[in-house]
């Protein structure tokens, strides 16, 4: 008996999910939006969205069944891994062990001048910190577990993602037009005046914009034949033009270079698409399906560029004035790297545990770079996950990082279209990352899994 996890067809409407199942889905994606934007471990919005992506823990345990994991397990095998080493660095040692670990000499100093050298301590050096990022976890694992339950096919998680993308966009338009003062900034600590959307940082949303683009390129260009409804094959090329506005306008720099590297992707999977769909034996396209293959991507590039060359003519692209304005050397994250890399040379076996970046960070910051504002996170996450993880942590991603590059050739042999899509994706996700710290948002975190899904099912063709 083949229990293997079937993919579902392209695209099937939601009305196909129960309507327990969409009220569900509905009441995490509205609180994921309202509430999940921000990195920060106080931000108050958290005190609603935990406690709600707990409740839904039970309905998606209520409809999850056995061969619904078999969809994905390696995903919920790394998953599991990265909370059983959150928690592990949680569990308390014995004092002598812990005082020979790297980096506690003057703790275990101060220990013996204070008489607490036989006290037990965890790994972590923030304890509250690494429970909170533990319980953080309730959400993306709320996300993963229902898609799984309520089986969203593939391309129901890819719309998802681009509803995410292009509300996003929306809202950073409305922003600018209100204002600094505009009451739709969901976060008190946030980039003001820039089109921010659903999250507290500028960055994270031109990411997912430009992450959008890419998605609504696949989707539209297998629109036809994923038999999507009319109104949806309409609506590709404005969520498009929409979501490109949002990155024109925004004062990202990295968000004007991921979204010259999304167009690209774009044009390249199109050319892909029209190049193998003529090459492709035995398939037979419909007259109105070739006219559109014909125009459709070049009448969308021609849109975009002119809209590209507009923006920069009337200079009113914040990103690339920016860019020119200043040198990037000049930015706090540059700064910080001499010591950053400090901190990982002296704690890369064990961590200092999830959550105490900033706490850790004053210990190694220097004077001349106190100033009124503070460093929160490392503004590279792939520095701060060997900080905070240790060499643990770095070898589930080093797993997740191969897992997903093997998929990305599996699925090269059934249409480089859409390894291009992916290459685009991981590409997009893991320069972010360089910079900035999109995956400590819980809506990255649950994006990010829906993802992972859509990569495995694309896998198993």
């Amino acid at each position: 008996m083949n229990l293997r996890y079937t993919p579902k067809a392209p695209f099937e409407s939601a009305v196909s999910l129960q309507a327990s199942q969409l009220i569900v889905l509905g009441i995490f994606c509205f609180a994921l939006v309202l509430a999940g934007g921000s990195s920060r471990f106080d931000a108050s919005q958290i005190a609603v969205l935990r406690p709600l992506a707990a409740l839904l823990l039970i309905p998606a345990l209520w409809f999850l069944g056995r061969e619904d994991l078999r969809r994905a397990p390696v995903v919920l095998a790394l998953l599991g891994l990265w909370l059983v080493w959150m928690v592990v660095q949680l569990i308390p040692l014995p004092s002598d062990l812990w005082h020979q670990l790297p980096g506690r000499e003057a703790i275990r100093d101060l220990d013996v001048i204070a008489g607490q050298d036989e006290v037990s301590r965890p790994i972590s050096f923030a304890p509250f910190r690494g429970w909170n990022s533990v319980l953080a976890m309730i959400v993306p694992l709320s996300a993963l577990l229902i898609a799984l339950a309520f089986k969203l096919s593939s391309r129901q998680l890819l719309l998802l993602v681009a509803a995410f993308g292009v509300l996003d966009a929306a809202l950073g338009l409305l922003q600018v037009l209100g204002g600094a003062q505009s009451p739709l900034y969901f976060y008190s600590i946030t980039n003001r005046g820039f089109p921010v959307g659903i999250f507290a940082n500028e960055n994270h949303s031109a990411l997912l914009s430009a992450m959008t683009l890419v998605i609504l390129a696949r989707l539209g260009l297998s629109a036809a034949t994923a038999m999507d409804a009319r109104w949806l094959r309409l609506a590709y090329v404005p969520a498009f033009i929409l979501v490109l506005l949002a990155i024109l306008i925004s004062g990202s720099r990295v968000g004007l270079l991921f979204a010259l590297m999304a167009l690209g992707a774009g044009v390249t999977m199109a050319w892909l698409e029209k190049w193998g769909g003529a090459r492709q034996s035995g398939r037979q396209a419909s007259a109105s399906d070739g006219r559109v293959n014909r125009w459709l991507p070049a009448f969308a590039l021609a849109v975009m560029l002119g809209l590209i060359v507009a923006f920069l003519v009337l200079e009113r692209t914040p990103a690339f004035e920016d860019l020119f304005a200043r040198s990037s050397f000049e930015d706090l994250r540059w700064s910080i790297w001499p010591f950053l890399k400090g901190m990982m040379q002296t704690h890369w076996l064990l961590g200092t545990g999830f959550g105490s970046f900033d706490r850790v960070y004053q210990i190694y910051e220097p004077t001349d770079l106190l100033m009124r504002s503070y460093v929160n996170q490392a503004h590279n996450d792939w520095a701060q996950i060997v900080i905070e993880g240790g060499l643990p942590a770095v070898a589930i991603v080093s797993a997740t990082l191969i897992w997903l590059g093997s998929s990305v050739y599996s699925i090269w042999s059934h249409g480089k279209a859409r390894a291009v899509f992916w290459i685009a994706v991981l590409a997009l996700l893991c320069a972010a990352s360089l910079v900035d710290y999109p995956f400590r948002t819980p809506v990255f975190q649950s994006l990010g899994l829906w993802l992972m899904l859509v990569v495995a099912d694309d896998k198993n063709g």
